[in-house]
Formats: structure tokens, C-alpha cells, sequence
């Protein structure tokens, strides 16, 4: 505060502080605007980055269970290629039509045949449930000793619980 001709120290001393009392409130001010402003434009960042992080991370599950889900998938589905394989051989066999039997043979020698059992086994054991491992493992038992009916109903059951996980989305069981 200012009066044209008057010295400060001709000023009371009341009249200097009242003065000098509102001189540092406007820097106080605008350094605290400042700092409040650094520390919520800190704060938002930090929001930010970790939403990112939160994100990313979720989208990295997501793809680890569709990566898991679709070697899943190609496990199950090489087993009932194997199964169908087999069972088509053997009906072929019962019924008589050689033919037939070579024209599979042609297509699916023995060592392609066995090649995709072995993948199909070492596909469930890794990626599979313990329900699907268990079916597949009883009908091999069953269909090497040649027990026909365990091993149809056996394959019914193994169908059903593989429908079950690829159409239900069940979630692994290991």
C-alpha cells in the first residue's frame, strides 16, 4: 500500500506491519498452487502407470488362457481323430470291407497313426483335465484289450467331457 509523498518510515509502525502482513501472501499462494499441482499431476501419473500395469497384466492372462484353451483343444481333438480312426478300422474290419481298410492305411499309415496317439496322449498329459487323462487312458486300456462295449461307452464319455470343457469353458482342473 502506497501514498504519493509518504516515506514507509514515516509510517506508523502498526501501519507497516498491516502493510508488510499481505506482501507474502501472494507468493505463499502461488508456490502452494504450485506444489498442490506438481503433487496431483504426480498423483494421476502414478494412477495412470498403474492402471496401465493392471491392464497389460490382464491382457497377458487372457492370452495365456486362450494359448492354454487352444493347445487344449488340439489335444482333444487329435485323440478323437485317433479314436475315430480306430473305430472306423475295426468296424471296417468286423464288417469286411478290406478296401476301406487299406484306403485309411493309404491315408494314415501305422507310424502316422501311432505318431498321432502318441501326440494326442502326450497333448492331454500336458494341457488337458484330469478327467479328460483319466477317459482317454481307460479306453486305450480297454480298446488295446479289446473290450468293445467299455470301450464305446468309454469314448461316449470321453465326447462328452470334452464337449463340456471346450463348450462350457471350463477352467483347468490341475
Amino acid at each position: 500500500m502506497s501514498v504519493p509523498g509518504l516515506r514507509r518510515e514515516d509510517l506508523p509502525v502498526l501501519d507497516r506491519l498491516l502493510c508488510m502482513a499481505w506482501e507474502w501472501v501472494a507468493p505463499v499462494v502461488t508456490g502452494t498452487a504450485g506444489v498442490v499441482g506438481v503433487v496431483f499431476t504426480w498423483f494421476a501419473g502414478a494412477q495412470g502407470r498403474k492402471h496401465t500395469e493392471r491392464m497389460i497384466e490382464q491382457t497377458r492372462l487372457a492370452d495365456d488362457r486362450t494359448r492354454l484353451l487352444n493347445e487344449r483343444k488340439d489335444a482333444y481333438l487329435t485323440a478323437l481323430r485317433t479314436i475315430e480312426l480306430r473305430k472306423r478300422r475295426e468296424r471296417y474290419r468286423e464288417r469286411g470291407k478290406l478296401e476301406r481298410i487299406q484306403q485309411l492305411d493309404e491315408r494314415w499309415p501305422k507310424a502316422e497313426r501311432v505318431h498321432m496317439e502318441m501326440e494326442a496322449l502326450i497333448g492331454i498329459r500336458a494341457f488337458g483335465s484330469k478327467r479328460v487323462l483319466d477317459l482317454a487312458d481307460r479306453w486305450y486300456d480297454a480298446d488295446e484289450a479289446g473290450d468293445a462295449k467299455a470301450s464305446t461307452e468309454l469314448v461316449e464319455q470321453l465326447q462328452q467331457a470334452i464337449r463340456a470343457e471346450l463348450h462350457g469353458g471350463a477352467q483347468a482342473d490341475r
